[in-house]
């Protein structure tokens, strides 16, 4: 029923996962009887149709409690984790309050691997300083996207075998009062920790979203449904498929799970994911090679799909890329002299992003 991660900060924190029906509500509060997963840390089920109505729940749970991640932290860790936090708040000499802010933007960073749609559907690279950042490409004849800035997306026609993609920056304010920490009794910090995703993980993704919304239907068609049934994902995997470039990845809304666990060829279909934590970061698995991902298991503030949406990738190489110039960065600052009682930390990255091949990529969407 639940089980301990490290939290951001390194301390313990249980993550609930609810079994399905009714008793699942009951799950999510800590009440149900039966565990979602074994001792090997694999969501327990009878058949791959049990799983997949156990992932379901999981969804829909998420969706209900806002989020699967409830802190249930011991309480002596807790005061004493609030106690180091507020020491390191409140020393103005040391490096205390920077390092807290380090470690944050580690944690925002890696979850951005993990979690964000970004680094499974792009080729990731990694630049130097004085670097140039340029991005190849394989076939000439296509239509590419690329971000001019984080608000801005811009079509280029290809004729030439590198590209070089404008950089742009990925940035936060995450400031805490002081009045915040006289009036909460409670670690502030996993709050803080969300808002920093809110805004850099969101946002990263609402980038290469805003790219495939752009580029799905250059050289294919938007496939409009009702119900996702085995067809309409064939459609959408066929369009892929018949420029040479093999789908590899589906990104789906939360709700489109419900259709795939009512069919039966999906699931004579679907390869499992078993492992618990796996599913937590939004893997669901495999349909006919194609591997699934969602950000249904988000905080709903973390969520960037709409209901309905769904798209396939070709695999990263040949889809586009995310070059890197400076991983995120984290400096501790005050508004002190801008006559506001704050402390926090000013974060950034600096990238860029391109779909060099729309062909590649494909979608569909729910009338």
């Amino acid at each position: 029923m639940d089980t301990e991660i490290l939290s951001p900060y390194g301390q313990k924190q249980h993550l609930v996962v609810a079994n399905t029906g009714e008793s699942a509500i009951e799950s999510l509060k800590g009440l149900g009887d039966e565990p979602a997963y074994g001792r090997n840390k694999e969501i327990n089920a009878s058949s791959k149709k049990d799983l997949m109505a156990n992932i379901g729940g999981m969804l829909k749970n998420a969706q209900h409690g806002g989020g699967l991640r409830m802190a249930d932290v011991d309480q002596a860790a807790a005061q004493e984790r609030w106690a180091t936090f507020k020491a390191a708040y409140n020393d103005k000499q040391s490096n205390k309050f920077e390092v807290l802010g380090e470690v944050m933007s580690d944690e925002i960073w890696e979850t951005l691997g993990r979690e964000g749609f970004s680094n499974k559907l792009l080729a990731i690279q990694n630049i130097g300083k004085g670097a140039t950042g340029r991005v190849r490409v394989r076939r000439k004849d296509v239509v590419a996207w690329q971000v001019t800035s984080d608000v801005k997306v811009q079509e280029n026609r290809i004729r030439q075998p590198w590209v070089y993609p404008p950089e742009f920056y990925i940035q936060c304010f995450i400031l805490i009062e002081d009045k915040e920490i006289e009036q909460s009794s409670a670690d502030i910090l996993d709050e803080k920790f969300q808002d920093g995703l809110e805004a850099v993980l969101v946002r990263e993704d609402k980038i290469t979203k805003a790219l495939l919304d752009r580029s799905i239907s250059a050289f294919n068609d938007v496939v409009f449904y009702t119900n996702f049934t085995p067809t309409v994902f064939t459609t959408i995997r066929t369009q892929v498929n018949r420029w040479g470039t093999p789908a590899q990845n589906m990104i789906l809304a939360w709700d489109v799970w419900d259709d795939i666990i009512a069919d039966p060829d999906f699931v004579a279909w679907w390869d499992p994911v078993t492992k618990h934590e796996l599913v937590l970061e939004g893997h669901l698995g495999r349909l006919l090679g194609v591997e699934l991902h969602t950000d249904g298991l988000r905080y709903p503030t973390l969520q960037v799909l709409n209901p309905g949406e769904v798209y396939v990738t070709g695999s990263p190489i040949t889809v586009g890329s995310k070059v890197i110039r400076k991983e995120l960065d984290s400096r501790a600052i005050d508004t002190y002299n801008q006559g506001r009682a704050a402390r926090g930390w000013f974060m950034h990255t600096i990238q860029s992003q391109i779909i060099i091949n729309g062909r590649a990529t494909s979608g569909a969407k729910r009338l």
